[in-house]
């Protein structure tokens, strides 16, 4: 164990020295919260409407019954929020009347929409010549956030595969691993403890990420076992790629195919139809995907989660046995 955190320790002085772990460490979160930023509720009013807080109570429970609702102190405060750069419309009651201010380059046309609201108020609507209902599609969370949030934790994979690769690298331009091949270390050791770093930023990343975009309701047990067995995909990608590059350049090039097999994995889970996802299975990003997907949407059982996951552990471990002698060769 001694030796192991002798290794890591190297790797962080050796990563911190030129941001490197930190750059990695925080990708996933820093995308996460551009996510967060951009991605809008999926239920959420496409009707903003601010109002002075003097106004009767009576039209502000029914204004903020059909829109999102803001309040100012005085009209000087009004002018100024609607002068923003966001989609905004004023509301103001006088003698009886409304008057609806607007800057006048609203994205959405919000004042047809105010007008009929406002032409219900204090009517009897209680008697209506139809019947509503409402009907529940399936979604109730932004599917965009949903995508978005899944695909950026398997992606959290190439971050931990990067930094071991790049470490990798690092120990064959120092010429430092001839130095370690004549040491008591044994090669498990040194792969445990280079990897170690690399299977960590996943695991972080990926919960980071998922807590960040709002999936606060998912069972968090059934997300740990299934980050834990896709932190393993980070080990594979970056001894494959590390142990074959001599230069931090080929090796960042030689990363990019990994993109290849992620996005084809996840794009074609989604929009495939199922009779076709047989031809999916040999990859593990698509059981990345399977399972990850069904947690955030909290329809997973942990007979899918654990399917998912052994099947992951057992590609990655197979991928490891075929690549060892490589690996080995290459860690001289």
């Amino acid at each position: 164990m001694k030796k192991i955190m002798a290794i890591i320790g190297r790797d962080i002085r050796s990563g911190t020295r030129d941001w490197l772990i930190i750059y990695l460490s925080f990708a996933a979160i820093f995308i996460a919260l551009i996510l967060r930023a951009l991605i809008p509720s999926v239920s959420s009013s496409a009707l903003n409407v601010v109002m002075l807080e003097n106004a009767t109570p009576e039209l502000i429970t029914f204004i903020e019954a059909n829109a999102t609702v803001s309040f100012v102190d005085d009209e000087e405060a009004l002018k100024e929020r609607i002068l923003r750069i966001d989609d905004v419309v004023g509301l103001k009651e006088v003698n009886g009347k409304f008057e609806i201010i607007k800057q006048g380059n609203e994205a959405i046309p919000m004042e047809t929409s105010l007008k009929m609201i406002l032409a219900t108020y204090g009517k009897d609507t209680s008697i209506l010549p139809m019947t509503v209902a409402f009907s529940d599609i399936g979604w109730e969370i932004s599917p965009i956030k949903l995508e978005g949030g899944s695909i950026l934790i398997i992606f959290t994979t190439v971050f931990g595969g990067m930094l071991i690769l790049l470490n990798l690298v690092e120990e064959k331009m120092s010429n430092t691993l001839s130095a370690i091949n004549v040491t008591p270390m044994s090669r498990p050791q040194f792969i445990f403890g280079k990897g170690i770093l690399g299977f960590s930023i996943p695991v972080i990343g990926g919960i980071c990420a998922a807590i960040i975009l709002g999936f606060g309701g998912i069972n968090i047990w059934m997300f740990i076992v299934s980050i834990l067995s896709i932190a393993l995909i980070s080990i594979i990608v970056g001894f494959s790629i590390g142990v074959t590059n001599n230069e931090p350049i080929s090796a960042i090039a030689s990363m990019k195919m990994v993109f290849v097999p992620i996005l084809a994995s996840v794009f074609g889970a989604m929009f495939l139809p199922d009779k076709w996802h047989f031809t999916l299975y040999w990859s593990p990003y698509y059981w990345a995907y399977d399972s990850i997907h069904a947690i955030l949407i909290q329809e997973a059982t942990w007979l899918q989660v654990l399917r998912d996951s052994g099947i992951i552990i057992v590609f990655t471990g197979l991928i490891f046995l075929a690549l060892r002698k490589r690996i080995m060769q290459g860690l001289r």
